[in-house]
């Protein structure tokens, strides 16, 4: 099983999710600038690119090595993620329902 790169990132405050559908790995919103300025947020990516590509005006980046990705209470599995599975998801969170 390949590995993730865990990012930590500042993200545009008026929509922080990424540019490009699916993303290649979970994602969520973990804070906010109290000036309102960025959104942080977390994502696990394959490499340090696809931050780029897939988050353009992402700042103040870290990252850590994981061999696997770990789902918390506080960063729970997407209802869309299919477990990296040919690292697609099973449904885009963009289509609708009704």
């Amino acid at each position: 099983m390949s590995s993730w790169l865990r990012a930590r990132f500042h993200a545009d405050a008026d929509d922080y999710r990424p540019i490009k559908w699916p993303p290649v790995g979970p994602y969520w919103y973990s804070g906010y600038a109290l000036d309102g300025s960025y959104i942080v947020v977390i994502a696990y990516i394959r490499n340090i690119e696809q931050i780029r590509e897939y988050w353009p005006e992402a700042d103040e980046i870290r990252f850590s090595e994981e061999s696997e990705i770990r789902f918390t209470e506080r960063f729970p599995k997407p209802e869309w993620w299919n477990g990296g599975e040919n690292d697609e998801p099973i449904q885009s969170i963009h289509s609708s329902s009704d």
